[in-house]
């Protein structure tokens, strides 16, 4: 761990000192939403070309599916860890290894001539995409309680447009050549590197005891940090559960839409295309350029069981859509919901976490969210094939209820206290998040 710990230092030559302006703080922000948006550019990029590069290498259907899924799980395992390893390390060390080890993943996934190949080719590519909760804790670093929700959006609003992006550049790069598609993935991944190298700044401040116990820390004992700090603060268990399980009804909703408007409209491909990239707009919208109006004017907690029950609505009329417009108006209304929700979910998230466990806390968070997207489809897809297509989305309309009403419970319990550290008398950089006890 010393090695990291020098890299922390090399990587980290800029220090808060830097950026205690206004203008530096909101620089390094943009960056970070920038470093996002390229990162799931390239994700989006590679995702719709994955299963003809595997059908090369001769595998099938269920070779597929273990390719998404231990990409998958990677992130479950890692995001956790790096979260950790960027409280006690820095942000920057963290999130610039992170980068390159997608560079080398993507670089092995360009060459991969079978499916053991290309298999650990996707687990390293996983492990280098776990660094989603290291670039929330840059925001938490940096933003006031006030002015969170706005950034923590923007990084939302950037993992969107990615999946917007990268998916329209992979049709016009797939005549070039799959290979090739592979390589510029891994040529965005490597200009990220570098951005993030010259220009992000350390945002973690560590004194030189942190800096002690982190090298004594014992790596063994990372992944399950989260849940010895969750003990403590039953808040952060029950957030995260709230992300599990909306994560659970969206990734269900996204891997059965397609046999749904196959059924109902006879849709194919291009259709179905074109409405997702409807949502994804959607929520671009929503992410980066409402949820800080809706935030002055309403609060971060009425935000989140507003979004919770504009998706639960969504699911439930979504299958029972006669035509176009209805569907198009569910689609929108759970849209606008998941909008909602996940930024709001990584803002209580950090305001319910001691400050100096932000990375590990919304690292966890993102890797529980990995494990829903891994399940979310095995759910809902039997649901949809024994049960039919209401009973899947109900199913998933319940689990967002049962989202919001653990998160309301919660959040009743605790309003004075979450309203002190979102709303403080004096707020500005350095307001501190407060960590919920229920003892």
């Amino acid at each position: 761990m010393d090695g990291l710990g020098e890299l922390s230092g090399d990587l980290g030559r800029h220090d808060m000192s830097k950026i205690d302006d206004q203008k530096g703080q909101r620089t390094a922000m943009l960056l970070m939403a920038l470093t996002i948006l390229i990162d799931f550019t390239g994700f989006g990029l590679v995702i719709p070309l994955l299963p003809f590069w595997a059908e090369r290498v001769g595998t099938n259907a269920l070779g597929i599916g273990a390719l998404i899924s231990i990409y998958a799980v990677a992130q479950f395992l890692f995001t956790p860890m790096l979260g950790v390893l960027s409280d006690r390390h820095g942000r920057k060390p963290i999130i610039v290894t992170s980068i390159l080890i997608e560079v080398i993943a993507l670089t092995a996934t360009a060459l991969a001539n079978s499916l053991p190949f290309l298999l650990c080719a996707r687990f390293i590519g996983g492990i280098g995409a776990s660094n989603i909760g290291s670039a929330q804790a840059v925001i938490a670093d940096l933003t006031s309680p006030r002015e969170r929700a706005k950034w923590m959006g923007m990084i939302g609003a950037a993992i969107g447009l990615g999946f917007v992006i990268g998916p329209a550049l992979s049709g016009i790069m797939a005549p070039l050549g799959l290979q090739l598609t592979f390589f510029v993935a891994a040529g965005l991944a490597a200009v990220n590197a570098v951005l993030v190298i010259v220009f992000l700044p350390e945002t973690r401040k560590r004194n030189s005891e942190q800096s002690k116990q982190a090298r004594k820390a014992n790596p063994f004992s990372i992944f399950f940090g989260g849940w010895r700090m969750g003990a403590r603060y039953p808040l952060i268990v029950r957030l995260i559960c709230v992300n599990l399980f909306y994560t659970l009804a969206f990734t269900g909703m996204e891997s059965t839409f397609s046999l749904l408007t196959q059924r109902n409209f006879g849709w194919g491909a291009m259709q179905n295309g074109y409405v997702f990239t409807y949502v994804g707009v959607m929520i671009v919208i929503m992410q980066g350029g409402l949820i800080g109006r809706l935030v002055k004017r309403w609060n971060e907690q009425t935000l989140m069981l507003a979004g919770l029950i504009l998706m639960a609505l969504g699911l439930f009329t979504l299958p029972i859509g006669v035509n176009l417009i209805w569907t198009l108006i569910a689609l929108g209304v759970l849209s606008i919901g998941d909008g909602a929700v996940s930024p709001m979910s990584s803002t209580l998230l950090s305001f319910a976490t001691p400050a100096d466990s932000q990375g590990e806390i919304l690292g966890l968070s993102q890797g529980i969210g990995s494990l829903g997207r891994v399940f979310g489809p095995i759910i809902a897809g039997s649901l949809y094939t024994f049960r039919g297509p209401i009973a899947s989305y109900s199913v998933a309309a319940l689990l967002v209820i049962i989202a919001a009403i653990l998160i309301y419970s919660s959040l009743k319990n605790h309003l004075k206290l979450l309203e002190s550290a979102i709303h403080p008398a004096s707020s500005g950089i350095g307001s501190t998040p407060i960590a919920v006890n229920e003892e």
